[in-house]
């Protein structure tokens, strides 16, 4: 194949390559602040490093697969190791847990999108729909994360991390999944309200 022909597809490949990056680091960057954010809001309700009665980064996940696909997955997963628990000394465990921070959510919409026709696109998703798709990101993490730990043969607890990390991820991702909605229909209100003022 000639170079003239080679140039355009080379192009595009390369621009394709930097929006996947640019769309994960964003992601990652998000990420790390919001967990930064949970850290010092509810500190008082934080079980572990990991674990909290409210952990708001899990609206990351979901939110971030749905928008980027598997650039959303890749910046959860880089995001999720940067922040892992520096205490643990198995180096295995925190890897695994970051993978299963992006793929998880990734896996639970797909299968929410196919079993029970939730919309491709965040700002479609009506109040019951937001319910459906924080549970099941919420059970899909925590289920894969102890299922790890039971065929690494680590300690776990049903009451100090599987409850906590489920309850967790659930409301961490259902508060934020509301707020996004609201800011989003109000934008949209706005800038529709205005339209139509013009004309």
């Amino acid at each position: 194949m000639n170079d003239e022909y080679l140039g355009p597809y080379n192009y595009k490949f390369a621009h394709a390559v930097s929006i996947f990056v640019m769309q994960a680091l964003l992601v990652s960057l998000a990420w790390a602040l919001l967990f930064q954010l949970n850290e010092y809001i509810f500190s008082d309700i934080t079980v572990s490093k990991l674990v909290c009665w409210v952990f708001l980064p899990a609206f990351i996940r979901m939110l971030a697969v749905m928008i980027f696909d598997w650039a959303g997955v890749f910046g959860v997963v880089l995001g999720a190791y940067i922040t892992r628990d520096l205490t643990v000394a198995n180096g295995l465990t925190p890897l695994m847990q970051a993978l299963i921070s992006g793929i998880g959510p990734y896996l639970s919409m797909k299968y929410c999108q196919k079993t029970f026709h939730l919309p491709e696109s965040f700002d479609g998703l009506r109040p019951q729909q937001i319910l459906i798709f924080a549970l099941a990101g919420s059970v899909m993490n925590t289920g894969l994360i102890h299922f790890y730990y039971l065929i690494s043969g680590l300690e776990y607890s049903l009451y100090n991390t599987f409850i906590p990390m489920m309850v967790g991820d659930f409301f961490g991702t259902l508060l934020m999944l509301y707020l996004a909605a609201l800011i989003i229909r109000t934008f949209r209100y706005y800038f529709q309200t205005k339209c139509d003022f013009n004309e």
